[in-house]
């Protein structure tokens, strides 16, 4: 007799991506979700989901005072740098610890209600990019308030943003079949993400620094990549070609093995949660 499998076998590469164009067809579900979760999440409160921007403000407030005083930096470039940088930092990292959570967190719908499971990436991305749209208008009031001098490199921040967002859907869509087959990688990301905030290039200035620590702490880094790549056009700089082509280069292989493994994770889901 064939021995019985305890779980279901890799899916197919043309099944992964039917499902992951059923998930994007399906944006006004997963989108409205989204919007109601934060909604009944900031129920009974006057501000709203403003709570978190104003979170952020008083948190960017006080890194600015802080290391600018520590580092000696002037307060008029500085504060822009940090803010630009914090949320930036927050969005990508918000994406990824929501995405390692993204089947987890939803195992009863999954067991229970048919549908395509990328919907689950693109929610997270929902959420996370909602949050951000509302920390934006610090961002906008930064540049006007410190008068930043806006070139035309501001140009690239478009191309900056689709990149962030393609990587965000794309990393949930292998991290959360990945934390769901193994829950220890969900802890793992947590610690990780936390370092990331002082290995990355949020409250300290990467000029400062000597090119040997530049290197150890930055080329290994991809959301320094990503942070750098946004950051500097709202600053009115250029970004290197080296930001460029590493953002560019990151891109195509996290969303390379998020089509692969999501394929092939897929259909084994359900027994994994």
């Amino acid at each position: 007799m064939a021995a019985m499998r305890a779980e279901a076998p890799p899916g197919t590469i043309r099944d992964g991506l039917r499902d992951i164009r059923a998930g994007i067809r399906s944006w006004p579900v997963w989108w409205t979700l989204t919007w109601y979760s934060m909604r009944s999440q900031y129920r009974r409160t006057y501000v709203g989901p403003w709570w978190m921007t104003l979170q952020q403000v008083i948190f960017v407030a006080g890194l600015s005072v802080v290391f600018g005083l520590l580092f000696k930096q002037d307060l008029q470039t500085f504060v822009p740098y940090v803010a630009i940088g914090f949320i930036a930092f927050s969005w990508m990292t918000g994406m990824i610890q929501g995405g390692a959570q993204s089947i987890v967190s939803n195992a009863a719908s999954i067991k229970t209600t048919p549908g395509p499971l990328s919907v689950f990436a693109l929610r997270t991305f929902a959420s996370s990019t909602l949050q951000f749209l509302h920390d934006a208008v610090v961002i906008v009031a930064v540049v006007i308030i410190f008068r930043v001098q806006i070139t035309w490199s501001v140009v690239l921040v478009p191309v900056a943003l689709v990149l962030i967002a393609v990587n965000g859907v794309a990393g949930a869509l292998w991290l959360g079949p990945l934390c769901a087959r193994y829950r220890d990688v969900g802890e793992l990301t947590s610690s990780v993400v936390r370092v990331l905030f002082f290995l990355t290039p949020v409250f300290w200035v990467t000029s400062d620094l000597s090119q040997t620590a530049r290197l150890a702490l930055q080329v290994w880094n991809p959301i320094a990549y990503f942070l750098e790549f946004l950051r500097a056009p709202l600053l009115g700089q250029m970004p290197s070609l080296a930001t460029i082509v590493g953002a560019f280069a990151i891109t195509a292989v996290n969303v390379l093995v998020g089509v692969l493994y999501f394929s092939r994770a897929r259909d084994r889901l359900a027994y994994w949660l």
